[in-house]
């Protein structure tokens, strides 16, 4: 006779799966994912990211561009101009890019200028930034208008769509940031569902952490505490069925080896879920069109963004600082005069050039903070989301008082999971900005990408940018 079966504690295979399957549901499950997600498998490739970033009323070429002649220069404090000193600590995971131009805003064929583009200089640029387009005809009127918003689809939605289309969809497939977007459209729009589609920035800090917390029903004490209680979980499951393991055939032992090594692994993002997705505590509210809470604006949305990427909320985002013309003043930096209007300053105006490096160099700031948060936040591989993201810098002009489409001040920054060759600046003879965009699309692993924007002015990726 068999000795008699405890059925309160028979271990099936049946159970066994069930019960390891309930374990994932439970920590999976919605009221968790908001707001940690749990990241990615430490053993595969961290996900790529993409960043847009758009500030106004072009450059001054001679201190955004780094010294030296040569068209592959490697990127060195001695090199750099004042505006991008700030920026001179990550200096290994920057492109500096010169000589391309914003063509489509003026052009249907590369080299061809079409007389009948609607809307004025700086309606124009922040159009294509992204969409390598023009705008449509429209009545917004203003600014050298009238026009609509633009005529096609922006690459960061080109993005978004297709990680939503794929298995590492994320609770948001795009996230618009801004500070202080003022005035009329589309001076405020740079992303674009499709054409005549904006995606309005989000430009109230309170507003979007509402947004990506909406759905969050743990406050910071009861999240703790979850995360304690599915520890407690794991090491309970671990023990017991590492104490089961003798009763199993070698089949069996196989299977459960492979569902052991799983709880380890989620152990393993557990332990690293509150030093990359720690929840902010924003300041009382302010008000944010006040032009003197845009620094503090800035960084809260800054922030922000970096937070909904390192919890994988969203792998794709976009920032404005101000709108294109950018009636701006920046009186904590000491310049109390409208952007805009020290823009169109000559160049022999050396005080509003003095000025107008100055709002630039604030920006390079922002954009260094940025940085430092990316570098910050750690992937479950051990890079950074630095490391792991394509951030483009980009502007709606090269220099506001010709309103030029030429020499664009772009900016690389991020490794794009190594595609692209960092810590240089290249000298470009004459290429649209819809290669820049293609090579954007392939870096994040997108190779089937091989034009975007208006077909006529592009002809292919930037290959000088790739390791």
């Amino acid at each position: 006779m068999s000795d008699p079966i405890d059925l309160r504690t028979r271990v099936t295979r049946r159970k066994l799966l069930g019960g390891i399957g309930a374990l994932g549901v439970m920590l999976a499950s919605p009221i968790w994912r908001p707001a940690t997600a749990f990241g990615q498998d430490a053993k595969a490739k961290a996900a790529r990211r993409f960043i847009g970033v758009f500030s106004a009323n072009g450059t001054i070429a001679s201190e955004f561009f780094p010294a030296g002649t040569s068209k592959d220069l490697a990127l060195a404090g001695a090199n750099l101009g004042q505006i991008l000193q700030p920026l001179e600590k990550h200096l290994a995971k920057l492109l500096v890019l010169k000589g391309v131009h914003m063509n489509s805003t003026v052009e249907d064929q590369l080299g061809v200028t079409s007389s009948n583009k609607p809307g004025g200089p700086h309606m124009k640029g922040p159009g294509a930034m992204l969409t390598g387009g023009s705008l449509q005809a429209g009545s917004f009127g203003g600014s050298g208008g009238p026009a609509g918003y633009a005529d096609r689809i922006s690459v960061d939605q080109l993005i978004a769509n297709k990680i939503a289309a794929s298995a590492s969809k994320t609770k948001f497939a795009s996230l618009e940031f801004g500070v202080r977007i003022e005035g009329q459209e589309p001076l405020r729009v740079i992303s674009y569902r499709g054409a005549n589609q904006p995606n309005i920035a989000v430009d109230d800090p309170w507003m979007m952490y509402s947004r990506l917390f909406a759905n969050a029903d743990l406050g910071a004490a009861d999240l703790a505490r979850t995360l304690e209680e599915q520890r407690s979980v794991l090491d309970f499951v671990s023990g017991d069925l590492t104490r089961l393991q003798a009763r199993f055939g070698a089949a069996d032992r196989a299977r459960l080896d492979a569902h052991l090594t799983s709880i380890r692994e989620l152990e393993q993002r557990l332990s690293m879920t509150p030093t990359v997705c720690t929840p902010l505590t924003l300041p009382a509210k302010l008000d944010t069109r006040d032009m003197a809470n845009f620094p503090t604006v800035s960084k809260l949305q800054l922030d922000l963004m970096v937070l909904a990427h390192s919890c994988g909320l969203t792998r794709v985002s976009t920032f404005m600082f101000a709108n294109a013309d950018s009636w701006q003043y920046f009186p904590w930096i000491g310049v109390n005069q409208e952007h805009h209007e020290l823009s169109h300053a000559g160049d022999n105006d050396a005080a509003s050039q003095a000025k107008l490096v100055t709002i630039n160099k604030w920006h390079s700031e922002q954009i260094a903070y940025l940085l430092d948060g990316l570098t910050a936040a750690q992937e479950a591989d051990g890079t950074s989301l630095l490391d792991n993201t394509v951030l483009l810098w980009g502007n709606e002009l090269g220099a506001g008082n010709t309103h030029s489409y030429k020499n664009i001040p772009w900016l690389l920054a991020g490794g794009a999971g190594g595609y692209f060759k960092t810590g240089r600046a290249l000298q470009f003879g004459d290429r649209p900005h819809n290669d820049l965009l293609v090579s954007v699309c392939q870096a994040m692993g997108y190779g089937d990408v091989t034009s975007f924007g208006i077909p006529g002015v592009c002809t292919g990726p930037l290959t000088e940018l790739n390791a």
